[in-house]
């Protein structure tokens, strides 16, 4: 079990000293001080989860930047833990009609003694289909600098970036979130099966329960739902599953049973077992 302080960056939404906002092409405006509360609650969630002590040490309404970060390192500092977690998210791509290459995540630690934590971070980040911008080290970061235990800055994603955002919404705050506690606890939060058989519709899982009769320790599940690396050996069922889990960009290799249409899927799916 450990200790850890985690934060979301700057004031909340129009309170103040508030994160970086853009307007991303048919998405709308999107801002940061609410996606990253988003991820701060779901990260503090799984920290305690895992029977670990958290404090909350968001600040919303200091009113200037420079409050905002001198209230939330006094919070940090009045608890002795393991690691300050602050939570962020990025801007600066100015590509808010997309040019279809994500910017992706990074992390800032002040020196080398978090950049294992970091690395595990930006990599299992990198797993959900983002850009991988690595560890980066910054002196001046007023949170890296002035926190009396070892503190880490997560940049998840561009806010100003529309091929992020799409990724973003797509895979959830929720799994960011995961990424982050699994990267922090070196651990993987999801129990992992043998076998993962995805389908996209109603037909294609009957041939997914076909595959199944010759797989243990087996999982089936539509494709919207899929964890990625959930299973050692990947299965999609169908073209629609198939087309939706390339669209991921998981990076997992998988084997496809498909045929010319939905029945003749399930016919590939009996031949596949045999039957």
């Amino acid at each position: 079990m450990g200790t850890y302080n985690v934060h979301a960056g700057h004031d909340a939404q129009g309170r103040g000293a508030s994160g970086a906002s853009d307007k991303i092409d048919k998405i709308g405006w999107i801002y940061e001080s609410i996606e990253d509360r988003k991820v701060k609650d779901e990260v503090i969630r799984l920290l305690k989860e895992n029977n670990n002590t958290v404090y909350d040490c968001t600040v919303d309404a200091a009113g200037t930047q420079e409050k905002n970060l001198s209230q939330i390192v006094a919070k940090c500092n009045a608890h002795n833990v393991d690691l300050d977690v602050s939570i962020h998210f990025n801007s600066g791509r100015d590509d808010e009609e997309g040019d279809g290459d994500n910017a992706g995540v990074e992390v800032y630690c002040y020196d080398g003694g978090t950049k294992d934590i970091a690395n595990r971070i930006c990599n299992n980040i990198s797993k959900l289909g983002f850009d991988n911008r690595g560890v980066k080290f910054k002196k001046d970061y007023y949170v890296l600098r002035n926190t009396k235990a070892p503190a880490i800055l997560i940049e998840c994603c561009f806010i100003d970036d529309k091929d992020d955002i799409l990724l973003y919404k797509k895979v959830g705050h929720k799994a960011i979130a995961k990424a982050i506690v699994e990267g922090i606890l070196n651990k993987n939060l999801d129990k992992k099966y043998t076998n993962c058989i995805l389908y996209g519709n109603d037909i294609d899982r009957v041939g997914a329960e076909i595959i199944s009769w010759t797989k243990e320790d087996c999982i089936i599940k539509n494709v919207k739902d899929h964890i990625a690396w959930e299973g050692s050996n990947l299965f999609t069922v169908g073209g629609p599953a198939k087309s939706e889990l390339d669209k991921m960009n998981t990076k997992e290799k998988y084997t496809s049973i498909v045929g010319s249409d939905r029945y003749d899927t399930i016919r590939n799916c009996l031949k596949f077992v045999g039957r």
